[in-house]
């Protein structure tokens, strides 16, 4: 597959949701798509990447110029959110991330807020079945970005 996309070099819209992809699969998912920059949306949704499973994309210059990344259900961990907060720091692109349903502990969910603080693209964060302890959620709203992000968590 990776092989496949390498030759799409103006896909903009990829959702591989619900395959049972690993880590390890989709590292060559990415070996294939690395070159491109026309990569826009991208869905992992229902994969079970596992702790760890997204750094290799999070920190690939394909995540850059995503504008939607959503990582629902994949298992990811405290390494995965250590990435994107390094992504969110860095981004000028990314509007809306979906991390819900990854059981992440609170100091995952710190690293995200704290990701966050200076970003000024992302509009959009569903942290729906994660750990978002009060001293995260105040961090939010406190936060400069406050005014315009919704935060969906129930």
């Amino acid at each position: 597959l990776g092989e496949l996309l390498s030759s799409y070099s103006t896909l903009e819209h990829l959702d591989i949701s619900t395959n049972d992809l690993t880590s390890e699969t989709v590292q060559l998912l990415f070996s294939g798509i690395q070159h491109t920059s026309a990569l826009k949306w991208l869905s992992l949704d229902f994969n079970p990447l596992g702790n760890g499973g997204a750094v290799p994309l999070l920190k690939s210059r394909v995540a850059h110029n995503l504008s939607c990344l959503r990582l629902r259900d994949t298992g990811i961990g405290e390494e995965d959110c250590r990435a994107l907060c390094s992504l969110l720091l860095a981004s000028t692109s990314l509007q809306w991330i979906d991390i819900s349903s990854n059981d992440l502990p609170p100091v995952a969910m710190q690293l995200i807020v704290s990701g966050l603080q200076d970003n000024t693209t992302v509009n959009n964060l569903y942290v729906m079945k994660n750990s978002l302890d009060s001293e995260a959620a105040v961090s939010l709203l406190k936060s400069p970005l406050a005014h315009r992000l919704c935060v969906f968590s129930l």
